[in-house]
């Protein structure tokens, strides 16, 4: 029974602790400003509380939640759905949608715009937009305050600036700061202004069209001329260029035929010197060609003749005699040598001396 009676009384503790955080503590979403109030009589603290847990005793704190994100004040006639109060609303917290602006142009013409302002709470401020009692109300301000200060500051321009990009966004840049002091007592900061449309009554839509269609064909004609004058000017400007052309062209093909005409001269002076000099080199070298050749002949014969007389006088020696007589021997071809080895004035046929000089003789003989 012990564990179980633990178990519930675990199960009795974490109910209880459940209610009493839920009753202690209250929850600020991301996205959201936390202000805190004190129902006892000291009042809205002075401090914007982040997203998260937060201490809320039920019967001692009021909380208030303010819309952190950027909000949309959007002023045009699309997407929008007529409240019992005659106002245009949508349903995102954030967003809130009018009629278009209807303003009174500088030349005195009536225009519908189509505007969005986005603002947010300023950092810091939503305590005192509380202390205000701002809350439920400071987004009403916001509409009839832009409302006012559109209608004061669009009406500085004409139909034909709004037409004109840079000077509607000129405009919108100057009256930025017309609104951030308009809505600084309500602790909001606008962030952007955008012109999205303009539209005119329709009898004035006509003329003004028609005004711009004017402009549009002046315009044009005027864009014809120019196209026309920058034709004439090109034209002149590609006779002179041809003009220009066909002299440098002349210029060039008579420098080019001078240049011919003088390389050809100085070619065939080249050529003509290298002729006479090829003659002339050619001559001298043929005659001492010649002239070698005849001393190298001579030379030659020469040698020859001694060569023959040096041969004949080695050949007169003993040593040649003996040179000639072993040529002799190596040449003689016998068919048959028969050989008396009775008689004693044989040499025997191992003595290759002996049989020399019988078949040859010697020296002195």
């Amino acid at each position: 029974m012990k564990p179980h009676k633990l178990f519930m009384g675990l199960i009795i503790l974490a109910i209880l602790t459940a209610i009493l955080s839920s009753g202690l503590t209250i929850k600020i979403n991301p996205g959201e400003i936390g202000v805190r109030a004190n129902a006892w009589g000291s009042g809205v603290e002075t401090i914007d509380f982040e997203p998260g847990l937060h201490l809320g005793v039920i019967g001692v704190h009021k909380w208030h939640r303010l819309d952190r994100r950027s909000h949309f004040l959007t002023f045009s006639s699309t997407d929008s759905h007529r409240s019992g109060r005659g106002m245009f609303v949508v349903g995102a917290e954030n967003s809130q949608r009018r009629p278009p602006l209807d303003i009174r142009t500088k030349d005195n013409n009536t225009a519908a715009i189509d505007v969005t302002v986005t603002y947010h709470i300023i950092e810091g401020e939503a305590n005192l937009l509380v202390a205000e009692g701002l809350q439920t109300s400071y987004r009403d301000r916001v509409v009839s305050t832009v409302q006012s200060v559109l209608r004061e500051e669009l009406a500085q321009l004409s139909p034909e600036d709004f037409v004109q990009t840079e000077t509607r966004l000129q405009r919108a840049t100057d009256t930025m700061p017309v609104l951030i002091e308009a809505l600084r007592k309500f602790h909001i900061m606008p962030d952007r202004l955008m012109i999205r449309a303009v539209r005119f009554p329709e009898t004035y839509e006509r003329k003004l069209q028609d005004r711009q269609l004017k402009q549009q064909l002046a315009l044009l004609e005027e864009s014809l001329q120019k196209v026309e004058e920058a034709l004439a000017k090109t034209g002149r400007i590609e006779k002179l260029t041809e003009a220009q052309v066909k002299k440098l062209v002349a210029t060039w093909d008579k420098q080019l035929q001078e240049s011919s005409s003088n390389n050809k001269v100085k070619v065939a002076q080249v050529l003509g010197e290298s002729n006479e000099y090829d003659l002339r080199v050619r001559a001298t070298v043929d005659a001492e060609y010649e002239v070698l050749v005849a001393d190298g002949n001579l030379a030659v014969t020469k040698a020859d003749a001694l060569r023959d007389k040096l041969k004949n006088e080695a050949l007169d020696t003993v040593g040649g005699r003996i040179l000639q007589a072993r040529d002799a021997a190596e040449n003689l071809i016998f068919q048959s040598i028969t050989l008396n080895s009775n008689n004693p004035d044989v040499p025997s046929v191992i003595d290759i001396d002996a049989l020399v000089r019988l078949l040859v003789g010697t020296g002195g003989e």
